[in-house]
């Protein structure tokens, strides 16, 4: 007996440091550091009402998800839920297109690594520091959970350190109206040619790198099942979203833009940076990169962590070999196999890289985002469905306000997202890749379960 629950059942060693720390480690990497300019060359001043937008918005799907993963704590991940509320079929689907959303975004970030190692070694081979780093994040996640939140934590300190500092150079830029390159730091610089520079068209345009900038929030509920008081924690790191949104996003951006005027900002290399060197910090350069590499390794190192437990969490209880293999945990209650297999597959990042070029990272984050849109549409589903079978006095005391309503304005929100990327050129195909592959899994999924049905 005992034997069995040391194959199903994750050790609590994450403390409520960790958690918080996880949760921000997940959120802030490539997508605010080097994104951010892309959603800025096309929206304009008007990025920071989309910041605020689209974290309001993730901040009622994390209250929903929050009411979900503490009314039973014996389940390991969202995935389990889906499974429970809308159906087996659409669990499997969801739980390994959410495993495959995360590979994604692994690679994004590991080819990331190999473009800010090119500023220091222009001559190491693109694809050695994602390996690198992903061996070595392997073997971190290998040992124990809480190392892993450890090594979280300190990753996190750096940037939390970095966005705190920036802020703070810009205030004190703004209130000593600072001298830079393009003349004074001020407020001016949000509208003086118009807030909505680029127009509607632009505006809606820069929704797709914002989202990308915010996922992994949702990296809170996968460490309930390895929290040490996790209706306390959960509750707290949920709860302080806001915070968080304002001032690691919101206030870096305007941060950057009272600097650096809009127009100026350029793709090719991290706004931060830009800022910096503009308010003539010349060796900001290799401050910020430095920044940005710990960023990049620590996003990488969240995602391995969920890409792992999902697969785990999707095979576990499975009767195929390929469940079988992959639905246990190691004597040390991790899930070794999970890791290992998500550690080969993101390694392969380096060939994407080879295939599409500069084009590979917008690529990248387009399908993350589009995949990651499709899961929040079904994580909210499951919720609706969730407080519609469940009596009201077995309700969890952390419950989303205004239900049903606002479950329904995340759908309309999310959908009319998708429609939106389906119609800009640019997101379309990432789009319908990730349509098709859901419909491919589905397809898949529904073939075996009456394969297995006709064999019985």
């Amino acid at each position: 007996m005992e034997e069995k629950k040391t194959q199903s059942t994750y050790k609590r060693t994450l403390t409520n440091a960790h958690i918080q720390l996880i949760a921000l480690g997940g959120t802030i990497g490539t997508g605010l550091f080097l994104g951010v300019g892309n959603s800025i060359q096309k929206a304009g001043p008007a990025v920071i009402l989309i910041y605020i937008i689209v974290g309001l918005f993730l901040f009622i799907l994390m209250r929903a998800l929050g009411e979900l993963i503490l009314s039973d704590l014996k389940k390991h991940t969202y995935i389990e839920f889906i499974e429970k509320y809308l159906g087996k079929d659409i669990g499997k689907v969801t739980g390994y297109l959410y495993w495959l959303s995360w590979l994604i975004l692994a690679m994004a970030e590991t080819t990331a690594l190999g473009i800010y190692f090119k500023s220091w070694l222009p001559n190491l081979p693109t694809w050695l520091p994602g390996v690198l780093s992903v061996a070595v994040l392997l073997l971190i996640n290998l040992i124990s959970a809480r190392f892993f939140g450890n090594l979280e934590f300190a990753f996190a300190i750096i940037k939390i350190l970095m966005i705190v500092g920036f802020v703070i150079f810009a205030a004190f830029m703004l209130l000593s109206s600072g001298s830079t390159k393009y003349g004074q730091a001020s407020f001016s610089n949000l509208y003086a040619n118009g807030f909505f520079n680029n127009g509607a068209g632009g505006f809606l345009q820069g929704f797709q790198m914002v989202i990308f900038s915010f996922i992994g929030v949702e990296l809170i509920g996968l460490t309930a099942a390895e929290a040490k008081d996790p209706h306390k924690t959960i509750r707290s790191a949920i709860n302080e979203l806001p915070l968080r949104i304002i001032l690691f996003y919101v206030l870096a951006i305007i941060g950057i833009l009272v600097i650096l005027p809009w127009n100026k900002v350029s793709t090719f290399s991290s706004p931060f940076v830009q800022a910096l060197m503009g308010a003539g910090f010349k060796g900001a350069g290799n401050l910020i990169n430095f920044v940005v590499i710990t960023a990049a390794i620590s996003a990488t190192n969240s995602f391995l962590y969920s890409a792992g437990r999902l697969l785990f969490s999707v095979t576990l209880g499975g009767e195929s070999k390929w469940s079988k293999f992959f639905g246990q945990l190691n004597r040390r209650q991790l899930p070794m196999r999970g890791l290992v297999l998500s550690a080969l597959i993101i390694i392969c990042a380096p060939l994407i890289t080879m295939i599409m070029g500069d084009e590979a990272f917008s690529f990248i984050s387009s399908m993350a985002t589009s995949m990651f849109l499709l899961i929040w549409i079904i994580m909210t589903l499951t919720h609706l469905r969730y407080r519609q079978v469940t009596p009201k006095d077995q309700l969890h005391e952390f419950q989303l306000p205004a239900y049903p309503y606002l479950d329904y304005l995340l759908l309309a929100f999310f959908g009319a997202i998708v429609i939106l990327l389906l119609f800009l050129e640019s997101y379309r195909v990432p789009m319908i890749t990730a349509l098709i592959t859901f419909a491919v899994l589905y397809g898949f999924s529904k073939a075996f379960n009456k394969k297995k049905e006709a064999a019985k």
